[in-house]
């Protein structure tokens, strides 16, 4: 659980990161290169681009880490019956 809430805290500083660096590297470069703002906005679009892609790992990431889960949970069920059924009620299902 907590390593869950841990690696699912620290996207958000990636994200964050992502469109900073994107931003303020291409500042840095317009301000090199004379070409403001053109770079520092593909800059950005990229931080925002490496940030959206960011979000899509970790969902898919935490989506199978759910359904590994529910198939664990799913197989215990299956092995142990629940032992406050009836046995006569194990094989009306």
């Amino acid at each position: 659980m907590w390593r869950i809430a841990g690696f699912t805290g620290a996207v958000g500083i990636e994200v964050a990161l992502a469109i900073t660096i994107g931003y303020f590297g291409g500042h840095w470069l317009d301000r090199k290169l004379g070409t403001a703002p053109v770079i520092t906005i593909i800059g950005f679009v990229g931080g925002v681009g490496a940030a959206v892609k960011a979000l899509i790992r970790v969902t898919r990431d935490y989506q199978k880490k759910l359904n590994e889960e529910d198939r664990l949970e799913a197989t215990e069920n299956k092995k142990s019956p629940d032992p406050n059924q009836d046995p006569d009620d194990i094989n009306a299902n």
